[in-house]
C-alpha cells in the first residue's frame, strides 16, 4: 500500500468531505440507469444546494431540452463507491485526493472543473491567548479524521511552523464533526480543524475564534505558495479518463450547466440559505442570519467551473507541498487536469 493510502485509510470519508465542503442536498433528476450511454451523463453527487436550487427551479430541465443531452443522478454520500463500480461518469472529490481515488478503484481520472476551496478554519476557545498553531504544541487538536482536509493543515503547519500534526506534535483528537466546535466551547478539546458551517452557533455566540484571522486552509495556502490561487480545492468535478476523452460534447455541457449554477449561487446565495438551511448545519434564524453574513464574507464556492493551465498548475502546487513536507509520498503523482477555460467543443 502507498504511502498516500496509509494516510488516506478509508476513502469514504470524501463522500463525508462532499457535505463539507459545501456539496450538501438530495439531488433533485431520475435515479442513474447506471449503465453508460451515449448523451447521456451519470452524474454521482453528495447532496447540494445548488443542484437542488437547480432542479427545483427548472434550470436542469432546461439545459436537457436545450443541448439534448440527459443528466442521470445518483444522491449517495458514497460517490466513490459508485465510481469504483463503473456505474457513475463523473463525482465530486477534493482536488488532493484524486490519486488515492486512482489507486482505490483501479480508475484512470481527469479533474475536468472546480466548484469549492477547502475552507476548514482552526477554532480556538474565545479565551485562550494562542496565536497560531505553533501556540498549541502539545495540545489537544480535535480533528473529524486525519486526512480530508487534515491533510492540507498538516503541509500547512509543517511548512508555517516546523511542527507534524498527525503522530507527532500534538494531541489528537478525533471527533464527530458536528460536535467539534461544541466540544471546544465546552473545554473538551483545545483546539480543531472546523468548518464554519458547522460551527455557526459557537462562532455567532462568540465562545470560539479563528486563528490566522480566520483564514481558511485555502486562504494560507494561497498566502505561501499560490498568491491569487483559489485552492485547494474541497470539491472538484472527477471524470473517468476513457469516459471524457469519448464524450468532448457531453463534458462540455456539463460544465456550461454548472457555470449556470455558480451564477445562480452568485445571484440568489441568501435564498438558497433560507431556502435549506440544512445543508449549511444552522436552523434558528440567528444561525440563518449569521450564515448568510459568514458566506457573503467567506464564499468558498467559485466563480466559474473551467479553468486553464495556470490554475491547474497553481492547484497541483498542494502536492508539492505535502511531498515536500512528508504528508505523502515522493512516489505519488499529480492527479490529470483538463483545461478548458475558453475552449469551445
Amino acid at each position: 500500500m502507498s504511502g498516500f493510502l496509509r494516510t488516506c485509510v478509508a476513502l469514504t470519508v470524501a463522500a463525508l468531505l462532499a457535505f463539507l465542503t459545501g456539496c450538501s442536498a438530495g439531488l433533485g433528476g431520475p435515479a442513474s440507469s447506471r449503465s453508460a450511454r451515449d448523451g447521456v451523463i451519470r452524474f454521482t453527487f453528495a447532496p447540494d444546494p445548488i443542484w437542488d436550487y437547480m432542479n427545483e427551479t427548472g434550470i436542469v430541465d432546461e439545459w436537457q431540452r436545450d443541448t439534448g443531452y440527459t443528466i442521470e443522478t445518483s444522491a449517495t454520500w458514497d460517490e466513490f463507491g459508485l465510481f469504483a463500480g463503473g456505474h457513475a461518469d463523473i463525482i465530486s472529490s477534493a482536488s488532493f485526493e484524486v490519486p488515492g481515488l486512482e489507486e482505490q478503484t483501479q480508475r484512470e481520472t481527469v479533474i475536468i472543473g472546480k466548484y469549492n476551496a477547502e475552507r476548514s478554519r482552526i477554532l480556538v476557545r474565545a479565551g485562550d491567548p494562542a496565536q497560531s498553531l505553533a501556540d498549541l504544541r502539545g495540545r489537544r487538536l480535535g480533528v473529524f479524521t486525519t486526512v480530508s482536509g487534515t491533510l492540507v493543515w498538516s503541509a500547512l503547519v509543517a511548512r508555517m511552523h516546523d511542527l507534524k500534526l498527525v503522530d507527532g506534535d500534538f494531541d489528537i483528537v478525533v471527533a464527530d464533526i458536528q460536535n467539534l466546535s461544541n466540544l471546544l466551547a465546552r473545554g473538551e478539546i483545545d483546539a480543531c480543524i472546523c468548518y464554519p458551517d458547522l460551527s455557526a452557533r459557537e462562532l455567532r455566540d462568540g465562545s470560539v475564534r479563528p486563528l490566522y484571522d480566520g483564514k481558511s486552509s485555502a486562504d494560507l495556502f494561497a498566502e505561501l505558495v499560490a498568491p491569487g490561487h483559489d485552492g485547494p480545492m474541497g470539491n472538484v468535478f472527477v471524470a473517468r479518463k476513457d469516459w471524457v476523452d469519448g464524450h468532448p460534447g457531453e463534458v462540455s455541457a456539463f460544465l456550461d450547466l454548472w457555470d449556470r449554477g455558480l451564477a445562480e449561487w452568485q445571484a440568489h446565495r441568501d435564498e438558497m440559505i433560507e431556502r435549506y438551511p440544512q445543508h449549511f448545519a444552522v436552523a434558528t434564524p440567528e444561525d440563518i442570519e449569521f450564515m448568510k453574513a459568514y458566506v457573503a464574507e467567506h464564499d468558498w464556492v467559485t466563480d466559474e467551473v473551467r479553468f486553464d493551465p495556470q490554475w491547474a498548475d497553481d492547484e497541483s502546487s498542494i502536492f508539492d507541498l505535502m511531498r515536500a513536507t512528508g504528508v505523502i509520498g515522493e512516489e505519488i503523482t499529480d492527479p490529470q487536469f483538463l483545461p478548458t477555460k475558453g475552449v469551445q467543443p
